[in-house]
């Protein structure tokens, strides 16, 4: 089994996964396009750009354009249903037992170039304005590692645009740990926040990164309970922090407390290009790399496409674990690929008339929805949340919207929510970045009883008797139907 980002690699190359692209590469623009494409393919390769014009280094993208690539990050079987590996990523996230310390080493690959102070330049990395209408040039798969006090470290993937050879912005929203570490800093005086960032590195700590976890849980440590064994690091050249010994590229440096700079639009995972923003600045003090270091890039926007599949599986089993712990009567819940993070649908069993609409309102309670989703449904248990013909169906034959919708008022979220009708950029309400007001709209999708208000008789659904249906299963051969 491979162990780093370069196994991963021979791995999907013996199995004919990888397309390496000799034709020179004239611009971001037109790499954005390519990955575009291939996202609506059937045929979806990892993809290495090695002629991309000015650079030396090559870009890796569409690592995980496809599921089977996704699974075989995870060490899951292929071929399996995107809820069997939601089960499976539940089951290494919340048995800690499984979780393996790092091992710190000496050195590793990613010390083969290290350029510090005057010699750092990162406009000699392959990072470009991917798409015409973003800000500027932007690190799109960064890792970024900080460590503060009773916190612990964190390693979580926040976007970066680059305003100069060794500056960058840095969204540190006030609902990621990352902005929980940076406004920890500023309170206690501190002019800067150190920060690490890994760009490529074993797929399974790509994994570990996007997922939401407890502040003093370890991302490290996850990942290796996700490839079976620990994560070798080595420590920073110009700070304490450490890095993946086996990564392409680390960047070195600090995000300022008090240095803000206007950054964006980008094409966000949500499918649109949001408004620019005030955000921390990272200065960048050293960078070191393996000598034949892989650039690793994404796009965002295609549904289902190289971020998506890396982040559906991780945001679902955040929303179950943390869903079952607070609904009552929660039966199974999914965050559905099209709904960008930004819809939950739930389903219950119901004990009491309104069970429904108090669903609705835990839902809202649920961390994960009170900064992100905008739409929670609600269904029964003989519904599968993931099922989207189903719950369509719930929708269509279960809901009177005069009694059964639920709006809430204005209330703070994510800054990038695109449905949000205003934005609060007022960086010092925060003291971290801004964030978007919004509604939340909940829907009783659920079939009403007369103890509900339903007048009518209540609703039966229509199916076969249970016991004639076992039967009819166990001579099905008989039959002739095989």
């Amino acid at each position: 089994m491979f162990k780093d980002l370069r196994g991963f690699i021979k791995e999907l190359e013996e199995k004919g996964d990888v397309a390496r692209i000799s034709e020179p590469i004239e611009s971001g623009h037109e790499v954005f396009t390519i990955l575009w494409e291939l996202s609506y393919r059937e045929k979806s390769p990892m993809v290495i750009f090695e002629n991309v014009k000015n650079y030396d280094i090559p870009i890796l993208a569409n690592v995980f354009g496809k599921m089977n690539r996704f699974s075989l990050a995870a060490r899951f079987p292929e071929g399996e249903s995107y809820k069997y590996y939601r089960n499976e990523f539940i089951e290494r996230l919340t048995n800690k037992n499984k979780w393996l310390k790092p091992v710190t080493v000496a050195s590793g690959p990613v010390k083969d170039v290290v350029l510090i102070g005057d010699e750092v330049n990162l406009y000699d990395l392959p990072v470009m304005q991917w798409h015409e209408h973003d800000g500027g040039p932007y690190i799109t798969w960064p890792m970024e590692v900080t460590n503060i006090g009773k916190y612990g470290v964190n390693l979580g993937t926040y976007r970066m645009m680059i305003h100069d050879r060794n500056t960058t912005g840095l969204m540190c929203s006030i609902f990621q740990d990352i902005g929980a570490h940076l406004k920890k800093a500023k309170n206690l005086g501190q002019d800067a926040l150190p920060c690490s960032v890994v760009i490529g590195a074993d797929p399974a700590l790509y994994l570990a990164s996007v997922t939401k976890m407890p502040l003093m849980d370890s991302e490290y440590e996850f990942a290796a309970a996700i490839r079976g064994m620990p994560m070798e690091l080595v420590k920073c050249e110009t700070n304490d922090l450490l890095v993946p010994a086996d990564a392409e590229i680390v960047l070195e440096g600090e995000i300022s407390t008090t240095e803000v700079k206007e950054e964006g639009p980008f094409g966000e995972f949500m499918g649109y290009h949001e408004e620019s923003m005030l955000l921390n600045t990272f200065k960048v003090n050293c960078i070191s790399r393996r000598k034949d270091a892989y650039y690793m890039m994404t796009i965002e926007g295609p549904e289902l496409g190289d971020a998506e599949n890396v982040t559906s599986t991780s945001h679902n089993a955040n929303f179950a674990v943390a869903a079952r712990e607070r609904i009552i009567g929660y039966k199974d819940s999914w965050l559905p690929g099209a709904g960008r993070a930004h819809m939950a649908i739930v389903s219950i069993k119901k004990g009491l008339p309104g069970w429904g609409k108090m669903a609705i309102y835990q839902s809202f309670a649920v961390p994960y929805v009170a900064t992100m989703v905008n739409v929670v449904i609600v269904v029964d248990e003989d519904i599968d949340p993931s099922n989207n013909e189903q719950v369509l169906w719930a929708l269509a034959t279960r809901v009177d919207a005069a009694k059964d919708i639920i709006i809430t008022p204005y209330m703070g979220a994510y800054a990038l929510n695109p449905a949000a009708s205003k934005r609060e950029k007022k960086y010092s309400r925060t003291g971290v970045t801004d964030f978007s007001m919004v509604a939340k709209l909940g829907i009783d999708a659920t079939l009403k009883t007369p103890e509900e208000g339903r007048e009518r008789p209540a609703a039966r659904i229509l199916k076969p008797k249970k016991e004639l249906h076992e039967m009819v299963l166990k001579k099905w051969k008989k039959y002739g139907l095989s």
